[in-house]
């Protein structure tokens, strides 16, 4: 078992070898993740109060749909601010400002790749779906046609892009490599699988019905309120296979990354799927059924069939062994 996960220069940070152990990149995560959640936490509040103030002075669609959004909401984007600004200072520290170091070279050898993991991951949102339209009360949507899919599909296709970049930049990159150079292959696989599906417990809808103002409460201390249990709040929501199917998800991706040395797989392969989920949901209409809780509600991480489905490619990727697993 152990030999499956044996460490590779490729994917370690600092230009170190394998037989080398740093936390400095867990440092640096630390510092950004805990600085982030403070930059938030100060400034929900007096940004939601700019944008009342201009909606107040020139009402406009934009910040009529700003002040619609819970508080938690403006905490979330905020936090992503020092994050994103914080990455290029991170990854040079890191040895990780290069396209190379990265695992993002421009080839066609890495475009092959990327076009696979991206089939693959329809391939298997489209056999999950499949199960939930002929066993749940799934429904084409109303007034559906061929516009509608098509930006549907465009806007999804924006979102797997942006979204499946932005966490693998993050989560497979930097922070399963900084496990994986502090400790050894196996834990970076666990640790950071376990901080994805974490991270994907949010604040507790619960926690607004007895807050004066519900969602959109803006006293001064409400980020710090957000951060609060935006940290706990999984103790409040927490379901196991919804956990379950979330950490193996995040295992998967970190398994494609170790075995192709290459960040456009588990790009493609969570793109391809985030890609499949927001088409499907704008093309169909999916309502209450029992059956939900074996085949999902539109999502590959929130039933029993995908968390077997996960558990299984999984296993195929431990037992994996790439004849060019250096395809940079």
């Amino acid at each position: 078992m152990i030999g499956m996960f044996k460490r590779e220069k490729e994917l370690m940070l600092f230009g170190l070898s394998p037989n080398q152990h740093s936390f400095e990149g867990l440092g640096l995560f630390l510092f950004i993740y805990i600085g982030a959640s403070l930059f938030a936490a100060v400034l929900t509040a007096p940004t939601y109060w700019l944008v009342q103030f201009v909606d107040s002075v020139n009402s406009t669609e934009t910040t009529r749909w700003l002040l619609g959004k819970r508080i938690d909401i403006f905490y979330d984007r905020l936090r992503w601010v020092p994050i994103i600004l914080g990455l290029p200072w991170m990854m040079k520290r890191c040895r990780l400002f290069s396209i190379r170091n990265l695992g993002l070279p421009l080839s066609a050898k890495s475009f092959s790749v990327f076009a696979k993991f991206w089939i693959a991951g329809i391939a298997l949102s489209v056999f999950v779906f499949t199960f939930q339209y002929f066993f749940c009360n799934v429904k084409l949507a109303d007034g559906f046609c061929f516009d509608k899919l098509l930006n549907a599909a465009f806007s999804a296709l924006l979102a797997g892009l942006i979204l499946g970049f932005l966490e693998e930049l993050v989560m497979r990159c930097l922070i399963m490599r900084s496990v994986y150079t502090a400790f050894d292959a196996l834990s970076a696989v666990v640790l950071s699988s376990l901080f994805f599906a974490y991270k994907h417990f949010k604040v507790p809808n619960s926690i607004w019905d007895n807050l004066p103002g519900g969602a959109h409460n803006s006293s001064w201390d409400i980020g710090f309120f957000v951060a609060w249990y935006d940290t706990v709040g999984i103790a409040h929501t927490f379901s196991f296979m919804h956990f379950a199917a979330l950490a193996m998800f995040g295992a998967v991706l970190a398994m494609i990354y170790i075995r192709t040395k290459l960040l456009w797989a588990p790009i493609a392969m969570h793109g391809g799927i985030v890609f499949s989920i927001q088409t499907y949901r704008k093309i169909f209409d999916i309502g209450e059924s029992p059956n939900l809780v074996y085949f999902g509600s539109a999502g590959m991480t929130n039933g029993w069939l995908a968390l077997g489905l996960l558990c299984v490619i999984f296993a195929a990727l431990c037992l994996w062994k790439p004849k060019d697993s250096a395809a940079r």
